[in-house]
């Protein structure tokens, strides 16, 4: 854990103090496009980490240290100013009055001087825009941690109190999580940027709200009631359902694609949190396997509770001894026959029509039926358990793919 915390330190300290020679190089290739002369980067220290001459790259100049520790502009102008030292200016780049690099920029002094604010100005937006970038990324990645640390049902508690305070969440705040995925099975899942844009336009300014995005979906832990007596709410408020429901539909909107949105009950501690992440995937992955585009509470699933109760072992028993020694494909065709006799509420005739069979024909299929699995289509005892074992054939099929 040491070593986790010790990294995650490191990686805040860098973002801030030190430029990335990577983004340094890009600052110097967009100066150079405007102003006419080798421009050249400097950390605090004086050596060189980027220029548009590149065989300056890592040399150290003392012209640099020194503006740097001066915090003034320092003007080259003759050879034995500075050893090694070409004609030149170099202005120290502030960021949170923190002295954070040395610009340079090489001429004959009476040339180059004029630029010198200019310079500045200009390198501190960039790398006030990069440092930016990099400190939202890294606030990203702290977020996806504790995240994915919150919703497992064991985790590091000395990490998770790091990461919250680093990104100052209460964790003793009652949530409840909210798993989004997209509705069809092999739906493109790209567009993580579009994804993280929808929910910082719909929970960017929800206090204590987190969120991340993954290559599978979105997760989302969102403040809510149910503090009560201390054990977990059975409902989601309207306020927040209404709040997850609008996020759905202007993510299917940017997206141009139908989204599942599930919602966990509200945990009223972080210890508590994975129930309802827990609770929240099994609501999308019911929403998923109906083919619905919609936003469903764990407590509002019906047969979807019952169904992801059942241990999968179990479940693939149960329809083994329905049908057992049938090939697939024959099952497909019982299944078929089967869910049109009962969307007709066992009418023979509106099924046969619907299935371009004469009555006697579909009559042969249900004892055939009958026969082959143990279960009689037309006795209502019977039925409820053939129903069974085909939506838990099929809901097998959908957590194998």
């Amino acid at each position: 854990m040491v070593c986790v915390l010790f990294l995650c330190r490191k990686i805040l300290y860098t973002s801030v103090m030190n430029i990335d020679p990577r983004i340094a190089q890009t600052i110097v290739e967009n100066l150079k496009g405007i102003i006419r002369h080798d421009i050249n980067f400097f950390s605090p220290d004086g050596i060189m980490i980027a220029s548009t001459d590149p065989t300056r790259i890592g040399t150290r100049h003392d012209a640099a240290l020194l503006a740097a520790q001066q915090r003034r502009t320092i003007a080259v102008d003759n050879n034995e100013q500075f050893a090694g030292a070409r004609h030149g200016i170099n202005t120290p780049v502030l960021l949170n009055d923190d002295v954070v690099a040395v610009i340079g920029v090489t001429g004959e002094r009476a040339q180059v001087e004029p630029f010198s604010d200019v310079i500045r100005k200009m390198t501190e937006i960039l790398v006030r825009e990069n440092t930016e970038q990099i400190n939202r990324f890294d606030e990203r990645m702290m977020t996806t941690n504790l995240i994915s640390l919150l919703t497992s049902e064991q985790h590091d508690h000395g990490l998770v109190t790091y990461l919250a305070d680093a990104l100052n969440v209460d964790l003793t705040v009652p949530r409840l999580v909210a798993v989004g995925r997209c509705t069809a099975q092999d739906a493109d899942h790209s567009g993580r940027d579009a994804i993280y844009d929808v929910l910082h336009r719909h929970l960017g300014r929800r206090s204590g709200t987190l969120f991340t995005v993954s290559a599978q979906g979105f997760c989302v832990l969102v403040p809510a009631g149910g503090e009560g007596d201390g054990a977990d709410a059975t409902d989601t408020s309207a306020e927040t359902r209404t709040l997850m429901d609008a996020m759905r539909v202007d993510m299917e909107r940017t997206l141009n694609r139908p989204i599942s949105l599930g919602l966990g009950c509200t945990a009223s501690t972080a210890d508590r949190y994975w129930v309802s992440h827990r609770q929240a995937e099994t609501a999308v992955d019911w929403l998923r396997f109906t083919g619905s585009a919609s936003t469903i509470g764990y407590d509002d699933l019906d047969y979807g509770l019952l169904l992801s109760a059942i241990p999968r072992p179990d479940a693939a028993r149960f329809v083994e001894h329905v049908f057992a020694g049938i090939p697939d494909a024959d099952i497909d065709d019982l299944q078929r026959t089967f869910d049109v006799y009962t969307k007709h509420n066992g009418s023979i005739t509106r099924a046969a029509d619907e299935l371009f069979l004469h009555k006697n024909t579909l009559q042969n299929h249900l004892n055939a039926m009958a026969r082959r699995t143990g279960y009689n289509p037309r006795a209502l005892n019977e039925h409820t358990g053939l129903a069974l074992a085909f939506l838990l054939r099929r809901y097998l099929v959908f957590h194998r793919a």
